[in-house]
């Protein structure tokens, strides 16, 4: 059997597909990729078995025909190639790929050994703009804990309540919360999403263009049309989240974003990776300062504040992933007058919200 097409119409799904493959996996099938050429559309399958991803390409083969190739050399190949037509050549259990003088030879694996993928049903199911989705898993991505053995908070937890989807990231130690009312949205109970999952999804939606979401019991599906994601949740009891936000810290003060993120950057730049900013309020200043072995930094910005005189430290990299991560010129800090959550806001948008613990020395 031999195909001719453009190498990118290959390219740009493989492109997008081929991540979810196992390097390193005691099943060596997980490493490649099933492409089905079929009489009305070719479909592109990869898996790890916990991710799977399913991409449709427009070319109609003459014949049916299932492949299995390692997926990142082919990749690499396709990479290689010019943007021009190339040659497949498919006999037995090998695939001659040609372009030119370019002639490179690729074992193939059984088509019946490669696990099963397919797009799942779901008791849930809603649409959502792209744009919207992955500013929503930015907003949170990095608040998601990496540590292991707290399981249940090492992915994006999302929820429809009241016409709104909320999605939450926390580690423990700081949390995030956005939310965005969706026309449509029924209230749903919440599902886990793991963060290597949300990486997934990110390489396959492009913008604007219309995600269908499906959930059941145990997975979630995300299709942009020409690519489907399929993903386990992670089961569990997620914290309840709404009730750790903090509703009575009275020292609140109002800072222009970009001057807090410089002067946070000027101080953290003498800093190690474990040494602790501190954020003093007093009067009308905010004064950031730093200690480490090589020295001392201090950054003093002006600021409507109204509260008591009060002093905390943190994480640097904390308070600059929320500031950053902000809307608007302003950034709204409310503290308590005792040891507790830290509440930041934006001035102009109250649906991002962010907590974050300060260090206890």
């Amino acid at each position: 059997m031999n195909i001719i097409l453009d190498r990118n119409v290959l390219l740009t799904p493989i492109s997008k597909l081929v991540s979810i493959t196992e390097k390193r996996s005691l099943m060596p099938i997980l490493s490649n990729i099933l492409i089905a050429f079929d009489k009305e559309k070719t479909t592109i399958y990869s898996t790890d078995l916990e991710i799977s991803a399913i991409g449709y390409i427009d070319y109609k083969a003459e014949y049916e025909k299932k492949i299995v190739v390692h997926g990142r050399k082919f990749l690499e190949i396709l990479k290689e190639m010019d943007n021009e037509k190339i040659s497949l050549g498919i006999k037995e259990n090998t695939l001659t790929i040609k372009q030119k003088q370019t002639e490179i030879v690729l074992s193939l694996q059984d088509p019946e050994e490669f696990p099963e993928v397919k797009e799942i049903g779901g008791q849930e199911e809603f649409t959502i703009e792209g744009n919207i989705l992955l500013e929503m898993i930015d907003k949170v991505g990095f608040a998601i804990s990496i540590d292991e053995t707290r399981f249940i908070l090492t992915g994006m937890h999302m929820r429809g309540v009241a016409g709104n989807i909320k999605v939450v990231g926390t580690d423990g130690f700081r949390m995030a919360l956005y939310q965005r009312e969706i026309e449509g949205i029924k209230d749903f109970k919440g599902i886990t999403i793991p963060k290597r999952s949300l990486t997934e999804i990110e390489r396959v939606i492009e913008g604007g263009e219309e995600i269908k979401i499906t959930i059941n019991d145990k997975h979630v599906q995300v299709s942009t049309g020409k690519e489907i994601v399929v993903t386990r949740t992670i089961e569990g009891n997620f914290p309840d989240f709404e009730n750790v936000i903090p509703t009575k810290n009275k020292n609140i003060v109002i800072v222009e974003k970009e001057r807090l993120l410089k002067g946070l950057k000027r101080v953290s730049s003498i800093m190690g990776r474990s040494e602790p900013v501190r954020i003093t309020l007093k009067d009308s200043d905010m004064e950031i300062d730093a200690d480490s072995d090589i020295g001392h930094a201090k950054e003093i910005i002006d600021v409507d504040y109204k509260g008591e005189n009060i002093s905390m430290n943190f994480n640097v990299r904390f308070i600059l992933d929320v500031v950053s991560h902000t809307e608007g010129t302003s950034v709204v800090m409310k503290a308590p007058s005792e040891y507790g959550a830290v509440l930041f806001e934006g001035k102009e948008d109250e649906r991002y919200r962010n907590i974050v613990m300060p260090i206890r020395l």
